[in-house]
C-alpha cells in the first residue's frame, strides 16, 4: 500500500511540476504577444485560445498536489473553536464530500472526453485551432487524483489524524 501511495504522490508532484512549467510558458507566450503587438504591430495568432485552454489544463495538473500539501485556501476560525469530536466529524464529512464531488467530475466528463478524442474537437478558428481532448483528459486525471487524495485524507482522519496537523508536515 505504501508503494501505491508513493507512486500516486509522485504522479501528483510530477503533474504539479508540469503545471508550473506550463505557467512559465504561458507567461513567455503572453509577453511575446504583447511585445509583438506593442512594438511591431504584429501579435501572435491564437494566444487567447491557447491561454484560455492552458489555464484549465494547468489548474487541473496542480489540483491534487495542492490538496495533498494543504495549500488550498482554508479558513479554520470556527473549526478551531469546536470540540475535537465535532472537528473530526466535520473533517470526515469534508473528505467524503470532496471525494464524491471530484469523482462526479470524472463521471460527468468521461463521455465528453471520449467524444472529444473521437471527433478531434478543437477550440478556436484558423489559423490557430487548439485541440481540446488533451485538456479534457487532464481535467479527468486531475479530478480523479484529487478524489483519490480526498479518500487518502479520509482514511487518515478516520485513523485519528487531524487534517490541520497533516498540512504542517509539507
Amino acid at each position: 500500500m505504501k508503494l501505491v501511495l508513493k507512486l500516486l504522490h509522485g504522479l501528483m508532484a510530477m503533474l504539479n511540476v508540469v503545471g508550473a512549467i506550463w505557467v512559465v510558458l504561458i507567461m513567455l507566450l503572453i509577453t511575446i504577444d504583447v511585445v509583438g503587438r506593442a512594438f511591431f504591430n504584429s501579435p501572435l495568432f491564437g494566444v487567447p485560445e491557447i491561454v484560455k485552454i492552458s489555464v484549465v489544463g494547468l489548474v487541473w495538473c496542480q489540483m491534487a498536489h495542492t490538496l495533498r500539501i494543504g495549500a488550498h485556501l482554508r479558513s479554520t476560525i470556527l473549526l478551531d473553536r469546536m470540540p475535537p469530536a465535532v472537528h473530526r466529524v466535520i473533517e470526515i464529512c469534508a473528505c467524503l464530500m470532496g471525494a464524491i464531488m471530484f469523482a462526479l467530475i470524472v463521471y460527468s466528463g468521461w463521455d465528453n472526453t471520449i467524444e472529444s478524442w473521437r471527433i478531434g474537437e478543437f477550440e478556436g478558428e484558423e489559423p490557430v485551432r487548439v485541440p481540446t481532448a488533451p485538456v479534457r483528459t487532464l481535467v479527468l486525471i486531475g479530478a480523479g487524483l484529487t478524489a483519490i487524495q480526498f479518500l487518502i485524507m479520509l482514511v487518515d482522519v478516520v485513523r485519528g489524524r487531524s487534517l490541520q496537523h497533516a498540512e504542517h508536515e509539507f
